[in-house]
């Protein structure tokens, strides 16, 4: 967001800076457990291990390929085949899912973690009431089994049903408190049930016990800001360069904090895994505006638009790029069309405002912010811009107490900017102030 990345004040290291040694950590990983397959061709271990950080890595067909080796040096011990139908779980294929537990119900017909295996399959194809009742059946066969209670934490987690998520992740971690799933599950739980604080402390549970892996790293960095979370997805792309909501998340990141060349690199990397999306082409439309290229820009938009018409903040970035181009009517018509369709969000209605002020109409840029206000009533920025309005009146009274909220408000804030402001006001007040009690002298 533009008026966002205005806000914005800390600065760090460009992403080329962190991201290529991240990239050729992760490519040596991959190098060394492969060259120990070719070293040790008959440890099933090797190859598990292998396997399972190519499939962390999104190579799929690699990841099948090693992971039915090592099953097959395993002697198709039922954990091997296991972890190969992992692999057709990450893919969300039902077919190749159940194709993969038929392996095990060969074998291994009536054990848990076979009913677990189609417990899984069902919850690829969103059945979680045939996922419950192949876990009921895992219960009655084998009781307590970490990976039958991380399954049934993520069907009732696919139900919304909270308390009971929590019961069976819970148990899974009492099971084993070193893999990171469970917390991982926890998190996801807390977050679609908008807890962030709680999803944020289970994420970096389950990052404690898999620092690496791309999943964990693009959950927890989604729900952080500024460096922190920018090294987070920074690493989740270095793992998993194809994940485009990591790239989309992370160049929005960059370009908020002014990282222009990173945040492009980041949405084009977005579209090449997937070229509808929305959020990439509005981000290099922004980016389009910057450089000064309207009609790069609005082709951006375009395509933005025909992914996920009526999007508010694609409408929001129209409006920005008319005002780029002083067409002034056009920016305020898309600015109040975008507010209208995101009432919640506070970017239109503050860029129209700041638009008004610069234009010295501070009649038109009040009623902007008085609709803001009512919405976000202890928005500092908002708060801040109506006290340039009342200081553009002449109302230094009104001012002051506005710059005075707005310093105790929510948000990003330029603080330097608005005590300034504050001292300037306060002083001109009391000058007059002064000539006044002279004046009744």
């Amino acid at each position: 967001m533009l008026l966002r990345s205005l806000l914005v004040l800390a600065l760090v290291a460009p992403l080329t800076a962190l991201l290529l040694p991240a990239q050729a950590e992760a490519q040596v990983d991959l190098d060394a457990l492969r060259q120990a397959t070719r070293d040790n061709r008959r440890d099933g271990d090797a190859h598990t291990r292998l396997g399972l950080a190519l499939l962390r890595a999104g190579q799929y067909r690699e990841a099948e390929r090693v992971l039915k080796t090592a099953a097959r040096l395993h002697d198709e011990s039922i954990e091997s085949l296991y972890d190969v139908a992992r692999v057709a779980f990450a893919r969300e294929d039902y077919r190749r899912s159940r194709g993969a537990c038929r392996a095990l119900e060969r074998k291994y017909r009536g054990q848990s973690l076979t009913h677990v295996c189609r417990a899984r399959a069902f919850l690829v194809w969103n059945r979680s009431g045939r996922a419950f009742e192949e876990l009921e059946a895992a219960t009655a066969a084998g009781g307590d089994h970490f990976e039958a209670h991380v399954a049934l934490g993520d069907a009732y987690r696919l139900r919304a049903q909270v308390s009971e998520a929590e019961q069976a992740y819970r148990r899974a971690i009492a099971l084993n408190d070193q893999r990171p799933e469970p917390h991982f599950g926890l998190g996801l739980l807390y977050s679609n049930a908008r807890r962030e604080a709680d999803a944020t402390r289970a994420f970096r549970a389950a990052l404690q016990r898999d620092g690496d892996d791309p999943e964990i790293l693009v959950e927890l960095g989604t729900l952080l800001e500024g460096d922190e979370a920018r090294r987070l997805l920074r690493r989740a792309v270095a793992g998993r360069p194809d994940m485009a909501r990591a790239q989309t998340a992370l160049g929005e990141l960059e370009l908020a904090a002014g990282e222009t060349e990173a945040a492009k690199t980041a949405f084009e990397a977005a579209l090449e895994a997937n070229a509808r999306d929305a959020t990439a082409l509005a981000g290099l439309g922004e980016i389009a505006i910057r450089a000064g290229d309207h009609d790069e820009a609005m082709a951006r938009f375009n395509a933005a638009l025909e992914v996920v018409p009526n999007n508010p903040h694609v409408v929001f970035l129209i409006g920005q790029l008319h005002e780029a181009k002083d067409e002034h009517r056009e920016a305020y018509d898309q600015y109040r069309r975008a507010a209208a369709m995101a009432p919640n969000e506070p970017e239109a209605l503050l860029a129209a405002a700041s638009l008004a002020l610069e234009q010295n109409r501070d009649v038109l840029a009040t009623g902007f912010l008085d609709s803001l206000l009512r919405n976000h009533e202890n928005l500092a920025a908002g708060l801040a811009l109506y006290g340039d309005a009342m200081k553009a009146r002449g109302d230094r009274a009104q001012a002051r107490t506005y710059y005075q909220r707005a310093l105790r408000g929510e948000g990003p804030l330029d603080r330097p900017a608005v005590e300034r402001k504050l001292r300037e006001v306060s002083a001109q007040q009391r000058r007059g102030n002064g000539v006044q009690n002279a004046t009744r002298r």
